[in-house]
């Protein structure tokens, strides 16, 4: 569950205003997660946006540390050290989620049931995510997810435009949530585990 504590230590930590707006992505450094996509569309959105911060959560496995690198040139280059915050590998989300404003998802090769996005959902932050076969499952459960072309840069940048409006962050995050304890809650599916092996 996100938390105004956790929200207000993780920002005063990554040195992010209290009013900043904040969208995050959580997953391995590697190109078919599409973190350099999601770059791409936060350097167009934040040029109307000064106030607009990204939080790329994660560190490079095996021989990726070329594309984290990659990114970290892009960043360098538009000077948006300041704006772009990577503060590599964590264990503690859910802080993490209570610092975004609204997470966004730009897979683009096949991600079945990915932990961080079911985490975002449940915490009760507003989701956009690729529009890739795999996610279908959870896009279905999840009505209030908005859908994007990865490849798409203004696709992805009408999104973060879109949940700039506090109510609509908050109605999508409330929607999110219920569903994310309907369908993906661990206790959830251990109580009906526990009914089937009853009846048996």
């Amino acid at each position: 569950i996100r938390s105004k504590e956790s929200r207000l230590k993780i920002r005063h930590e990554l040195k992010i205003p209290l009013d900043g707006y904040v969208i995050g992505h959580v997953a391995r450094m590697t190109p078919w997660k599409g973190q350099a996509l999601l770059l791409k569309a936060f350097l167009d959105y934040s040029t109307n946006n000064s106030n607009a911060y990204l939080l790329l959560i994660g560190t490079p496995v095996f021989d990726n540390d070329h594309y984290y690198n990659s990114i970290i040139k892009i960043i360098e280059s538009n000077s948006l050290v300041h704006r772009v915050i990577m503060p590599g590998y964590r264990d503690d989300l859910h802080a993490m989620y209570s610092a975004m404003d609204l997470f966004l998802y730009p897979s683009i090769e096949k991600d079945t049931s990915p932990l961080a996005l079911i985490s975002a959902i449940s915490s009760g932050l507003p989701v956009g995510v690729s529009n890739i076969a795999s996610l279908t499952e959870i896009v279905d459960k999840c009505n209030q997810i908005d859908t994007f072309n990865p490849t798409k840069s203004d696709e992805m940048s009408a999104i973060m435009k879109k949940y700039e409006n506090d109510e609509i962050r908050k109605k999508s995050g409330m929607l999110n949530r219920e569903a994310g304890i309907k369908y993906f809650d661990i206790s959830i599916h251990g109580q009906k585990m526990q009914q089937i092996i009853d009846l048996v």
